[in-house]
């Protein structure tokens, strides 16, 4: 009858939590009411070319302003590319709370068997944390190889056939490939495919229900860049991450976690780097922050000391500067609380 009994309430408590994430709505908030300078914003969105299709600004876990191109709106579903990476990473940091994974100093190849039979030693002792970190030393796939890469039969295979650059840990060179490798561990671990262990113990935990997936010719989840949503599930996705991993009070991804992937883990001229997101200074006054970036402009920016989410979709060839600098603007113009 205990047993019973607590069946109940576990059980109780999960429809709990599902309602919750699936009942949230966001709430709204004008900008003079989140300390926003509305001309500021205004005349951000005045600037945008036909290329961005979509920017939501987020404060205090309130929508302030958002822009959708004409044809494009609040259900209009987005490819992330490398803002996909930070998702996978997540996926990565519960995997191991979990226990399907034990840390990330583990071998990749414990985990990945093609990987565990390749030809270069030195390939054996790449960790986990190498391959979050893209100090992997593997042949990087976002280059003039790429094409070749995302052409090829079998992904992982063109991955580990290449002779490495590096010795692992030793340099930084930024590579979906590695983000894949993850994707297949992950995948190898939890016994689940990427996208539906996604919904199981991420998504659902925060109501994204628009996610879609892409995947390589064996099927493995395209971690690396193929996810695709909607700007205001990236902007619960940005959001739990500004919470510390928790939604409604239940911790989705471990607190730390979150604080290893937003720290630095990794640099290289200039840049840090960690677990798959992009470390940054914004604003006049240099608020530490992180952002998922993705090819032809699609980004989460976060910047925590402000309680700051901004989301954009785009397709833009060429230069990003504009992107950073709209964002310092938006920073400049936020009231510190």
């Amino acid at each position: 009858m205990e047993f019973k009994s607590r069946r109940t309430i576990a059980f109780c408590a999960v429809l709990f939590v599902c309602a919750c994430a699936f009942g949230f709505e966001w709430k709204r908030s004008s900008p003079e009411e989140s300390g926003i300078k509305r001309e500021v914003i205004e005349n951000v969105f005045s600037s945008f070319d036909d290329d961005v299709f979509s920017c939501v600004i987020i404060r205090d876990g309130k929508i302030v302003n958002e822009y959708f191109k004409k044809g494009y709106g609040r259900s209009s579903v987005f490819t992330l590319q490398s803002c996909s990476k930070s998702i996978t990473s997540a996926l990565v940091g519960i995997a191991i709370e979990q226990g399907y994974i034990k840390s990330v100093d583990d071998y990749a190849a414990d985990y990945l068997p093609e990987l565990a039979k390749t030809k270069y030693p030195a390939m054996k002792k790449i960790t986990l944390k190498q391959l979050l970190n893209q100090t992997s030393g593997l042949l990087g796939t976002d280059s003039k190889i790429w094409s070749q890469w995302r052409s090829s039969s079998n992904w992982i295979d063109f991955i580990l056939s290449r002779p490495m650059t590096a010795n692992p840990g030793s340099y930084f060179e930024y590579s979906t490939g590695n983000t894949h490798l993850l994707s297949a561990i992950v995948e190898n671990a939890t016994g689940k495919k990427l996208l539906d262990y996604a919904k199981e113990v991420l998504f659902s935990k925060i109501g994204i229900s628009s996610a879609e997936l892409g995947t390589d010719p064996q099927g493995i989840g395209d971690g690396g860049n193929g996810f695709s949503m909607t700007a205001y599930d990236m902007g619960r996705f940005g959001q739990l991450f500004l919470n510390n991993g928790k939604w409604d009070g239940v911790q989705v991804v471990p607190e730390k976690w979150v604080k290893d992937s937003t720290s630095v883990q990794a640099r290289r001229n200039g840049s840090r780097y960690g677990y798959q997101w992009w470390l940054r200074n914004y604003g006049k006054e240099g608020y530490l922050g992180y952002n998922a970036q993705g090819y032809g402009g699609e980004y989460i920016f976060v910047v925590p000391q402000l309680n700051l989410i901004v989301v954009y979709t785009s397709w833009h060839q060429g230069n990003v500067d504009s992107y950073f600098y709209n964002v310092d603007k938006i920073v400049n113009a936020t009231k510190v609380r």
